[in-house]
């Protein structure tokens, strides 16, 4: 069972806090964007109804020299340095809109074919996780795109080293249209030790309500905020940013094994 956020009808260390974030404040969420997009595409109206939240964006590097990728020129920029300025300004009107601060790591993402591994991105994100507060955690399911499946792993690491038993997961919009994608990835947190329960069915509280009035809209204006990655996919209205969010909670997490 998976609780959705229903969406209405629309009317030197490898990360940096910004000046206006404040580290230790205890941010309601601490959520976990592999890309500068991918948390706002996910779960807008979860942020939307708690301002104030840390997102998290692991792949904000920037290859050097500058490279020129397909993805890139398809979103309308010259190069890597020139994706990056404007996905970073993208990324600051949209968390704006609902009204969170931005952690940004500088892993590059794998179109500039240089992939950490989950040992580092475990590192790193522990450390912005306690820098910033350790606010409920909020991380994708890790679907279909292999920088979204590292970043499940590491995430999945991570709350297995701190032991969190009421982390969050939300299914990574776009690929979770996908079929099968979800349900495999599901199957095979099970078959790792994982229990998990739908959000808006967990025993423990308070956890975070779903979506508060408004949200959906507030979220409809924060996508529209992402503009270049909106021209890459060739759809201005993605349908799936419409459909309601989807969450479990990790009940129980296996114990992390030592290497």
């Amino acid at each position: 069972m998976v609780a959705q956020a229903q969406a209405l009808p629309l009317l030197g260390r490898r990360f940096m806090l910004p000046s206006s974030s404040t580290a230790g404040r205890g941010a309601p969420l601490f959520v976990v964007s592999p890309h500068l997009d991918d948390a706002v595409f996910s779960c807008g109206m979860m942020l939307a109804s708690h301002p104030g939240s840390l997102i998290c964006t692991v792949f904000c590097g920037a290859p050097a020299p500058p490279q020129r990728t397909a993805w890139d020129n398809s979103a309308g920029h010259r190069d890597s340095s020139d994706a990056l300025r404007a996905r970073i300004a993208e990324d600051e009107h949209a968390l704006a809109l609902v009204q969170a601060r931005a952690v940004r790591l500088s892993f590059l993402d794998s179109q500039y074919g240089a992939t950490p591994t989950v040992a580092e991105l475990t590192l790193a994100l522990t450390d912005a996780w306690r820098t910033g507060g350790s606010g409920r955690l909020v991380a994708p399911l890790g679907l279909y795109h292999s920088d979204h499946v590292l970043v499940g792993e590491a995430c999945r690491a991570l709350i297995r080293q701190e032991r969190i038993e009421d982390a969050i997961l939300y299914e990574d919009a776009l690929y979770r249209t996908i079929r099968g994608a979800a349900r495999r990835q599901y199957d095979k947190l099970r078959r790792q030790g994982y229990a998990y329960s739908a959000l808006d069915a967990h025993p423990r509280a308070p956890l975070p309500p779903l979506c508060a009035p408004g949200s959906a809209n507030v979220k409809w204006r924060a996508v529209h905020a992402y503009r270049s990655q909106l021209r890459a996919l060739a759809d201005p209205h993605p349908s799936d940013l419409v459909e309601p969010e989807r969450y479990v909670v990790i009940d129980r997490a296996p114990p992390l094994r030592c290497r």
